[in-house]
């Protein structure tokens, strides 16, 4: 297959709906050769990567104090999770949990991979329910990094592939995206995420939403035509680049002050920017619009959107 093949095979792939494409790598890995054989007996065998699963479910609280809550607020996850074999497995107890539950601030549902190293905070797929137990957001892909300690049955590269292939953000989708600019959101916080501290929630005000399904195509096709260092695996290649740092929100927490010199600008995952749970007093939403309008007036800050951050990282 020529480079120009490959590079159309690739750009074919990456505008698969996730499923689709999980299942067309899956069927890849199942054709080729182990690249690397634990014997010369098993050197021609195939393998099809496939990692189990379970689901852990962790409620996080928040009680109200006679103080003001915002601009920061204390969310803490629950004394113990539960864990479950199948996702349905576990809405089901998150259904009949929100029937008695009265101090819930939402409840998160991560698919965590077995037989595999892993960080605490990383897993191949992530919910937030709202305390009632309706769904609010969801990361659908992985966010994990490649492991050294490969399974004895698989090929180190065909595994980073899978896993790579597993990170690939694809864009979201306009009923997904929940906020526009200048509207005020709480960022929920929790121990899984890269973003923020454990323990606490943040008041901020929107910049920029996540990108889309269309934007995110356009920038993978642009990158694996003109990308010179490309491996030749789509999930690899496109994985390791577009993945969960740019499935965000750009934000500006309301703690910045007004006087603001450094860059004051920071990201709020998706799935996990909330709806207000109490009302904004009239001083708070005009500290959060002023510190909007001056990141609006300063093009240096304007660079760290993740709009921009796609153009000129990828």
């Amino acid at each position: 297959m020529t480079n120009e093949e490959k590079i159309a095979e690739m750009i074919k792939v990456s505008k698969m709906p996730y499923k689709e494409r999980i299942a067309y790598i899956k069927q890849s890995i199942a054709k080729s050769k182990m690249k690397n054989t634990i014997n010369e007996d098993n050197e021609n065998n195939n393998h099809n990567i496939e990692f189990k699963t379970i689901f852990k479910l962790t409620r996080y609280d928040t009680r109200k104090s006679k103080g003001r809550r915002y601009p920061t607020f204390r969310v803490e996850a629950d004394a113990g999770s539960t864990y479950f074999s199948t996702r349905e497995e576990a809405e089901e107890r998150l259904r009949y949990r929100t029937c008695y539950d009265c101090y819930a601030y939402c409840w998160v549902l991560s698919e965590i991979p077995l037989g595999i190293k892993h960080l605490s905070f990383e897993s191949f797929s992530e919910r937030v329910y709202l305390p009632d137990g309706q769904l609010w957001g969801e990361r659908p892909y992985a966010d994990m990094m490649t492991t050294s300690d490969i399974p004895p049955q698989f090929d180190e590269i065909e595994c980073d592939n899978y896993i790579y292939n597993r990170n690939y953000f694809a864009g979201r989708k306009p009923e997904e995206i929940r906020f526009q600019p200048s509207d005020i959101i709480e960022v929920f916080c929790y121990e899984r995420s890269h973003y923020w501290s454990a323990g606490h929630g943040e008041l901020a005000i929107v910049l920029e939403g996540p990108p889309t399904i269309e934007v995110i195509s356009e920038l993978s096709e642009r990158y694996l035509k003109n990308e010179r260092n490309l491996t030749g695996d789509c999930g690899f290649d496109l994985g390791t680049r577009i993945n969960a740092w740019y499935d965000a929100y750009t934000i500006v927490p309301a703690y910045e002050s007004l006087n603001i010199e450094d860059n004051p600008i920071d990201y709020c995952p998706t799935h996990c920017a909330m709806r207000l749970t109490e009302e904004v007093s009239a001083r708070m939403r005009n500290k959060l619009e002023t510190l909007r309008a001056k990141v609006m007036e300063n093009e240096k800050w304007q660079q760290r959107f993740i709009s921009q951050r796609l153009i000129t990282e990828l």
